[in-house]
């Protein structure tokens, strides 16, 4: 008699099986983050789209996709891939951020020397020329002013975006104020608000083929789609988000643990007494303190000598 076939599958066959229906190779997680920047909306998506190419074209598991909206001096970035190919995309940023602050460095290096020749071959013909601040004096390039992450949504089933587009738009205004020195629980209302807002841009996007915000009047369905300026400007200044700089730093980075004995001196050892410190409230239910063997001499010491007092007193008598 044939014995019955048996099920010898293995924790890897039922993932992959499972990654398969759902046409992943890998764990997929939506990172949801928000920044000010400094550059023109044209500017600032260019950079963008750089590294999203740059991270496409190099092998990844899951391609980088998602939706990038960009106001005048801030912007919103919903983006979905694998958790390699997400901190690649935050690498690659900010590495395309110092090549830009050392770009615009050199150019303002050699605008100013252009103006230093021109002003020494006006002042050579008997001309003045006013001269502009001194390099020192300028202030400091950057392309990002601030960065701060919403949330990550981990081992996602399903992605929204087939691909990676980016958009412009004008928010609505706030309605009301926004108490920055407000306590934790107004700041998760306000950021429960704001990802309310991203989650109906993202049902828009999903369901539009061609996104596009141009032309919208205030009472436009889609504009509360859209995060206020107030309210992304409130959320960079919360102290209860965190920073995205910081996040992406952390990544598959493991600090060393310092054990507490090994912040004390003398080094813990069985000569050293460590329950000398400890409260006695209860006799009961605190251990008795060591006694060292010197106790123990001078204890039979003085019992000799309590007996050779009481034979002298009988004496005596």
């Amino acid at each position: 008699m044939a014995l019955p076939d048996l099920d010898v599958r293995s924790v890897l066959n039922v993932v992959e099986e499972n990654f398969q229906k759902v046409g992943l190779k890998a764990y997929a997680i939506r990172m949801i983050y928000i920044g000010e920047h400094t550059l023109p909306k044209d500017e600032i998506i260019k950079q963008f789209r750089k590294t999203i190419q740059a991270v496409n074209a190099s092998y990844c598991e899951i391609n980088v996709r998602g939706l990038l909206l960009v106001y005048d001096s801030y912007f919103v970035h919903i983006i979905e891939g694998s958790e390699d190919t997400v901190h690649r995309h935050l690498r690659f940023l900010f590495k395309s951020e110092t090549d830009w602050i050392e770009e615009m460095r050199r150019l303002d290096d050699e605008a100013a020397q252009a103006a230093i020749a021109a002003a020494e071959e006006a002042a050579a013909e008997g001309l003045t020329v006013m001269m502009e601040d001194e390099p020192h004096q300028r202030s400091e390039r950057q392309m990002f002013r601030r960065l701060k992450i919403l949330t990550v949504y981990h081992s996602i089933q399903t992605l929204i975006f087939e691909g990676w587009q980016a958009v412009t738009a004008n928010p609505p205004s706030l309605i009301g104020k926004l108490d920055i020195f407000g306590p934790l629980a107004e700041h998760m209302e306000q950021l429960r608000i704001c990802l309310d807002k991203i989650n109906r841009l993202c049902q828009i996007a999903k369901s539009e083929e061609t996104l596009s915000f141009e032309g919208l009047s205030a009472v436009d369905a889609k504009m509360e789609a859209l995060p206020e300026v107030a309210l992304l400007d409130y959320l960079l200044q919360s102290q209860y988000i965190l920073d995205l700089r910081h996040v992406a730093h952390l990544h598959r980075r493991v600090d060393d643990y310092c054990f507490y004995f090994e912040n004390v001196w003398p080094l813990p050892t069985q000569f050293t007494p460590r329950l000398l410190y400890k409260l006695k409230v209860d006799d009961l239910f605190v251990e008795p303190l060591p006694v060292m063997p010197w106790e123990l001499v001078n204890k039979e010491t003085t019992d000799d000598e309590e007996r050779e007092e009481q034979s002298g007193s009988s004496s005596t008598d």
